[in-house]
Protein backbone atom coordinates (compact mmCIF):
# COMPACT_ATOMS: atom_id res chain seq x y z
CA UNK A 1 0.00 0.00 0.00
CA UNK A 2 1.32 3.50 -0.92
CA UNK A 3 0.98 6.49 1.01
CA UNK A 4 -0.87 8.69 -1.71
CA UNK A 5 -3.93 5.42 -1.78
CA UNK A 6 -3.15 5.13 2.27
CA UNK A 7 -3.87 9.11 2.62
CA UNK A 8 -6.96 9.30 0.20
CA UNK A 9 -8.68 6.23 1.82
CA UNK A 10 -8.17 8.24 5.30
CA UNK A 11 -9.74 11.37 3.72
CA UNK A 12 -12.72 8.99 2.85
CA UNK A 13 -13.15 7.09 5.66
CA UNK A 14 -13.05 9.85 8.01
CA UNK A 15 -15.96 11.49 7.01
CA UNK A 16 -17.67 8.23 7.71
CA UNK A 17 -19.10 7.32 10.87
CA UNK A 18 -18.11 4.24 10.95
CA UNK A 19 -15.39 3.80 13.94
CA UNK A 20 -14.06 0.91 13.32
CA UNK A 21 -13.34 1.48 9.51
CA UNK A 22 -11.66 4.85 11.14
CA UNK A 23 -9.99 2.94 13.20
CA UNK A 24 -8.76 0.19 10.75
CA UNK A 25 -7.19 3.05 8.31
CA UNK A 26 -5.47 4.77 11.03
CA UNK A 27 -3.76 1.48 12.12
CA UNK A 28 -2.87 1.01 8.50
CA UNK A 29 -0.73 4.20 8.39
CA UNK A 30 0.63 3.75 11.51
CA UNK A 31 2.11 0.23 10.70
CA UNK A 32 3.11 2.11 6.98
CA UNK A 33 5.18 4.56 9.07
CA UNK A 34 6.73 2.30 11.03
CA UNK A 35 8.06 0.16 8.19
CA UNK A 36 8.65 2.93 6.40
CA UNK A 37 11.01 4.14 9.49
CA UNK A 38 12.45 0.81 9.85
CA UNK A 39 13.28 0.93 6.35
CA UNK A 40 15.16 4.18 6.40
CA UNK A 41 16.85 3.32 9.74
CA UNK A 42 18.50 -0.27 8.22
CA UNK A 43 19.93 2.07 5.64
CA UNK A 44 22.80 3.41 8.05
CA UNK A 45 24.03 -0.59 8.47
CA UNK A 46 23.44 -1.60 4.50
CA UNK A 47 27.29 -1.25 3.77
CA UNK A 48 28.07 -4.09 5.38
CA UNK A 49 28.75 -7.26 2.95
CA UNK A 50 28.63 -10.40 6.36
CA UNK A 51 26.03 -8.63 8.18
CA UNK A 52 22.70 -8.22 7.77
CA UNK A 53 20.91 -5.86 9.94
CA UNK A 54 17.07 -5.06 10.33
CA UNK A 55 14.78 -2.98 12.45
CA UNK A 56 11.79 -5.49 13.65
CA UNK A 57 10.34 -3.60 15.87
CA UNK A 58 10.81 0.03 17.04
CA UNK A 59 13.98 0.64 19.21
CA UNK A 60 15.03 -3.71 18.24
CA UNK A 61 17.84 -4.69 15.98
CA UNK A 62 18.48 -7.77 14.52
CA UNK A 63 21.79 -8.57 13.80
CA UNK A 64 22.28 -11.67 11.66
CA UNK A 65 25.46 -13.69 10.16
CA UNK A 66 25.04 -13.59 6.79
CA UNK A 67 27.11 -15.98 4.74
CA UNK A 68 25.44 -19.42 4.93
CA UNK A 69 27.10 -21.09 2.21
CA UNK A 70 30.07 -21.13 4.62
CA UNK A 71 27.83 -21.98 7.21
CA UNK A 72 28.79 -18.33 8.91
CA UNK A 73 32.66 -19.06 9.40
CA UNK A 74 34.06 -15.86 10.55
CA UNK A 75 36.73 -14.21 8.21
CA UNK A 76 38.62 -11.30 8.31
CA UNK A 77 35.55 -9.30 7.17
CA UNK A 78 33.08 -10.93 9.60
CA UNK A 79 35.61 -9.48 12.36
CA UNK A 80 36.11 -6.06 11.00
CA UNK A 81 32.17 -5.79 10.45
CA UNK A 82 31.16 -6.84 13.87
CA UNK A 83 33.15 -4.96 15.50
CA UNK A 84 32.25 -1.81 13.18
CA UNK A 85 28.55 -2.57 13.37
CA UNK A 86 28.41 -2.85 17.29
CA UNK A 87 30.63 0.11 18.12
CA UNK A 88 27.95 2.15 15.72
CA UNK A 89 25.22 0.50 17.48
CA UNK A 90 26.58 1.73 21.06
CA UNK A 91 26.04 4.77 19.34
CA UNK A 92 22.55 4.68 17.82
CA UNK A 93 20.51 6.77 20.36
CA UNK A 94 17.41 5.07 19.02
CA UNK A 95 18.40 0.98 19.21
CA UNK A 96 17.86 -0.56 23.16
CA UNK A 97 18.38 -3.99 22.37
CA UNK A 98 20.00 -6.28 20.02
CA UNK A 99 19.71 -10.02 18.84
CA UNK A 100 22.19 -11.54 16.67
CA UNK A 101 21.75 -14.82 14.82
CA UNK A 102 23.07 -16.74 12.01
CA UNK A 103 21.35 -17.55 8.83
CA UNK A 104 21.16 -20.95 6.84
CA UNK A 105 21.94 -24.20 9.09
CA UNK A 106 24.31 -23.15 11.68
CA UNK A 107 24.81 -20.01 13.53
CA UNK A 108 28.36 -20.39 13.32
CA UNK A 109 30.90 -23.41 12.29
CA UNK A 110 33.68 -20.86 14.03
CA UNK A 111 36.90 -19.34 11.66
CA UNK A 112 37.41 -19.84 8.10
CA UNK A 113 40.45 -21.68 8.31
CA UNK A 114 40.95 -20.85 4.75
CA UNK A 115 41.37 -17.39 5.90
CA UNK A 116 43.05 -17.75 8.50
CA UNK A 117 45.75 -19.76 6.93
CA UNK A 118 46.25 -17.12 4.28
CA UNK A 119 46.77 -14.78 7.45
CA UNK A 120 49.58 -16.87 9.03
CA UNK A 121 51.37 -17.72 5.43
CA UNK A 122 52.82 -14.56 5.61
CA UNK A 123 54.99 -15.32 8.70
CA UNK A 124 55.18 -19.12 7.95
CA UNK A 125 56.86 -21.49 5.31
CA UNK A 126 59.11 -19.86 2.39
CA UNK A 127 57.42 -16.64 3.32
CA UNK A 128 59.20 -16.14 6.59
CA UNK A 129 63.14 -16.82 5.36
CA UNK A 130 65.49 -14.12 6.46
CA UNK A 131 61.82 -13.32 8.59
CA UNK A 132 62.78 -12.48 12.29
CA UNK A 133 60.85 -14.10 14.99
CA UNK A 134 60.05 -10.98 16.99
CA UNK A 135 58.76 -10.10 13.42
CA UNK A 136 56.13 -12.58 12.93
CA UNK A 137 55.40 -12.68 16.80
CA UNK A 138 54.17 -9.03 16.65
CA UNK A 139 52.36 -9.70 13.17
CA UNK A 140 50.63 -12.54 14.97
CA UNK A 141 49.60 -10.40 18.54
CA UNK A 142 48.27 -7.73 16.12
CA UNK A 143 46.01 -10.32 14.10
CA UNK A 144 45.01 -11.90 17.34
CA UNK A 145 44.16 -8.26 18.62
CA UNK A 146 42.25 -7.36 16.10
CA UNK A 147 39.56 -10.47 16.12
CA UNK A 148 39.74 -10.09 20.00
CA UNK A 149 38.42 -6.13 19.76
CA UNK A 150 35.47 -7.70 17.63
CA UNK A 151 33.76 -9.57 20.57
CA UNK A 152 34.94 -6.84 22.73
CA UNK A 153 33.26 -4.58 21.14
CA UNK A 154 29.63 -6.85 22.16
CA UNK A 155 30.41 -6.74 25.75
CA UNK A 156 31.00 -3.23 25.63
CA UNK A 157 28.39 -1.83 23.92
CA UNK A 158 25.90 -0.60 26.27
CA UNK A 159 22.85 -2.12 25.04
CA UNK A 160 21.76 -5.64 25.38
CA UNK A 161 22.79 -8.49 23.28
CA UNK A 162 20.55 -11.23 22.78
CA UNK A 163 21.79 -14.34 20.60
CA UNK A 164 19.40 -16.81 19.05
CA UNK A 165 21.42 -19.87 18.52
CA UNK A 166 20.55 -22.75 15.89
CA UNK A 167 22.92 -25.56 14.63
CA UNK A 168 26.73 -25.46 14.96
CA UNK A 169 28.22 -23.09 17.26
CA UNK A 170 31.78 -23.86 17.18
CA UNK A 171 34.83 -22.42 18.34
CA UNK A 172 34.95 -18.38 17.40
CA UNK A 173 30.75 -19.03 17.65
CA UNK A 174 30.97 -19.72 21.16
CA UNK A 175 33.86 -17.11 21.68
CA UNK A 176 30.80 -14.43 19.85
CA UNK A 177 28.00 -15.82 22.04
CA UNK A 178 29.97 -15.53 25.15
CA UNK A 179 30.00 -11.77 24.78
CA UNK A 180 26.09 -11.59 24.81
CA UNK A 181 24.00 -10.87 27.56
CA UNK A 182 21.65 -13.46 26.96
CA UNK A 183 21.15 -16.70 24.78
CA UNK A 184 18.60 -19.01 23.88
CA UNK A 185 19.20 -22.13 21.32
CA UNK A 186 17.72 -24.46 19.55
CA UNK A 187 17.07 -27.89 20.11
CA UNK A 188 19.27 -28.87 16.98
CA UNK A 189 22.24 -26.81 18.86
CA UNK A 190 25.47 -27.54 19.65
CA UNK A 191 28.25 -26.38 21.29
CA UNK A 192 31.61 -26.81 21.24
CA UNK A 193 35.47 -25.82 21.24
CA UNK A 194 37.54 -27.19 18.63
CA UNK A 195 40.73 -25.34 19.34
CA UNK A 196 42.98 -28.56 20.18
CA UNK A 197 41.80 -30.20 17.10
CA UNK A 198 43.58 -27.48 15.00
CA UNK A 199 46.93 -27.02 17.15
CA UNK A 200 45.83 -23.92 18.99
CA UNK A 201 44.64 -22.86 22.36
CA UNK A 202 41.25 -20.84 22.18
CA UNK A 203 42.26 -16.62 22.11
CA UNK A 204 39.37 -14.69 21.50
CA UNK A 205 37.76 -15.07 24.56
CA UNK A 206 36.16 -18.22 25.46
CA UNK A 207 38.14 -19.43 28.56
CA UNK A 208 38.12 -16.32 30.10
CA UNK A 209 34.26 -15.60 29.59
CA UNK A 210 32.53 -19.16 29.11
CA UNK A 211 33.73 -20.04 32.90
CA UNK A 212 32.32 -17.04 34.59
CA UNK A 213 28.91 -17.92 32.78
CA UNK A 214 28.67 -21.68 33.60
CA UNK A 215 30.38 -21.33 36.82
CA UNK A 216 31.98 -25.08 36.45
CA UNK A 217 35.62 -24.81 36.16
CA UNK A 218 35.96 -28.69 35.46
CA UNK A 219 33.17 -28.93 32.64
CA UNK A 220 35.44 -26.13 30.82
CA UNK A 221 38.71 -27.82 31.11
CA UNK A 222 36.63 -30.61 29.89
CA UNK A 223 35.29 -28.78 26.90
CA UNK A 224 38.83 -26.95 26.40
CA UNK A 225 40.72 -30.22 26.09
CA UNK A 226 38.74 -32.52 24.66
CA UNK A 227 36.95 -30.47 21.86
CA UNK A 228 33.43 -32.66 22.75
CA UNK A 229 29.88 -31.34 21.73
CA UNK A 230 27.44 -30.08 24.04
CA UNK A 231 23.77 -30.93 22.87
CA UNK A 232 21.53 -27.92 23.59
CA UNK A 233 19.71 -30.00 26.90
CA UNK A 234 23.37 -30.13 28.57
CA UNK A 235 24.08 -25.93 27.29
CA UNK A 236 20.68 -25.11 29.22
CA UNK A 237 21.55 -27.53 32.43
CA UNK A 238 25.25 -25.55 32.66
CA UNK A 239 23.70 -22.17 32.46
CA UNK A 240 25.35 -21.25 29.18
CA UNK A 241 21.42 -20.76 27.47
CA UNK A 242 18.23 -19.20 29.23
CA UNK A 243 16.00 -21.48 26.93
CA UNK A 244 16.08 -23.73 24.89
CA UNK A 245 13.43 -23.75 21.82
CA UNK A 246 11.77 -26.02 19.59
CA UNK A 247 13.02 -25.18 16.63
CA UNK A 248 15.18 -22.51 14.96
CA UNK A 249 12.81 -19.71 13.44
CA UNK A 250 10.50 -19.74 17.48
CA UNK A 251 14.17 -19.61 18.68
CA UNK A 252 14.47 -16.09 16.78
CA UNK A 253 10.95 -15.10 17.76
CA UNK A 254 11.63 -15.63 21.44
CA UNK A 255 15.07 -13.53 21.61
CA UNK A 256 13.15 -10.78 19.71
CA UNK A 257 9.99 -10.33 21.83
CA UNK A 258 12.87 -10.28 24.92
CA UNK A 259 14.74 -7.87 22.99
CA UNK A 260 11.00 -5.89 22.52
CA UNK A 261 10.20 -6.48 26.41
CA UNK A 262 13.87 -4.96 27.13
CA UNK A 263 13.26 -2.20 24.89
CA UNK A 264 10.14 -1.01 26.62
CA UNK A 265 11.97 -0.16 29.35
CA UNK A 266 14.17 3.19 30.48
CA UNK A 267 17.01 3.10 28.71
CA UNK A 268 18.72 5.13 31.12
CA UNK A 269 17.78 1.69 33.58
CA UNK A 270 18.69 -1.25 31.27
CA UNK A 271 21.61 0.59 29.82
CA UNK A 272 23.13 1.22 33.68
CA UNK A 273 22.34 -2.29 34.30
CA UNK A 274 24.13 -3.69 31.87
CA UNK A 275 27.17 -1.75 33.01
CA UNK A 276 26.89 -2.65 36.39
CA UNK A 277 26.38 -6.32 35.89
CA UNK A 278 29.94 -6.43 33.42
CA UNK A 279 31.53 -3.75 36.38
CA UNK A 280 31.02 -5.95 38.88
CA UNK A 281 31.41 -9.72 37.13
CA UNK A 282 35.75 -8.69 37.32
CA UNK A 283 35.59 -6.32 40.66
CA UNK A 284 34.74 -7.01 44.49
CA UNK A 285 31.37 -6.53 45.84
CA UNK A 286 32.21 -2.97 47.66
CA UNK A 287 34.11 -2.24 44.46
CA UNK A 288 30.71 -2.66 42.74
CA UNK A 289 28.57 -0.48 44.78
CA UNK A 290 30.99 2.30 44.96
CA UNK A 291 30.51 1.86 40.93
CA UNK A 292 26.66 1.86 41.31
CA UNK A 293 26.61 5.20 43.85
CA UNK A 294 29.12 7.08 41.61
CA UNK A 295 26.86 5.85 38.79
CA UNK A 296 23.12 6.66 40.36
CA UNK A 297 23.87 10.00 41.59
CA UNK A 298 24.26 11.18 38.22
CA UNK A 299 21.56 8.65 36.70
CA UNK A 300 18.87 9.29 39.21
CA UNK A 301 18.60 12.68 38.05
CA UNK A 302 16.68 11.39 34.60
CA UNK A 303 13.86 12.03 33.88
CA UNK A 304 13.22 8.26 33.06
CA UNK A 305 12.64 7.94 36.84
CA UNK A 306 9.88 10.23 37.25
CA UNK A 307 7.93 8.63 34.34
CA UNK A 308 8.54 5.02 35.20
CA UNK A 309 7.44 5.83 38.53
CA UNK A 310 4.32 8.02 37.73
CA UNK A 311 3.31 5.22 35.85
CA UNK A 312 3.36 2.94 38.53
CA UNK A 313 1.79 4.87 41.42
CA UNK A 314 -1.40 5.89 38.95
CA UNK A 315 -1.26 2.58 38.01
CA UNK A 316 -1.70 3.70 34.90
CA UNK A 317 -2.47 1.65 32.01
CA UNK A 318 -0.18 3.66 29.14
CA UNK A 319 3.20 2.47 29.53
CA UNK A 320 5.53 5.45 29.76
CA UNK A 321 7.50 6.48 26.79
CA UNK A 322 11.25 7.21 27.68
CA UNK A 323 13.49 9.47 25.10
CA UNK A 324 16.09 7.49 22.89
CA UNK A 325 19.55 7.71 25.08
Amino acid sequence: MSFSKLFKDLGRVYTQSNSLAKKQSFNALNQLIRNYSAAAYTTRYAEYETLEVTAPYEHVLHVRLNRPDKRNSMNRDVFREIQSCFSEINDDKQSRAIVISGSGKSFSAGLDFQDMLDMISHVSGNNADGMDVATRAKFLRHMIFLMQNSFNSVVRCSKPVIASIHGACIGAGLDLISSTDIRYCSSDAYFSLREVNIGMAADLGSLQRFPKIVGNDSLVREMAYTARDVAAPEAKQLGLVSSVLADPETTLQSALETAKKIAANSPVAVQGTKIALNYSRNHTVPDGLEFMANWNMCMLQSDDLIKAASATASRSDTPPVFNDL
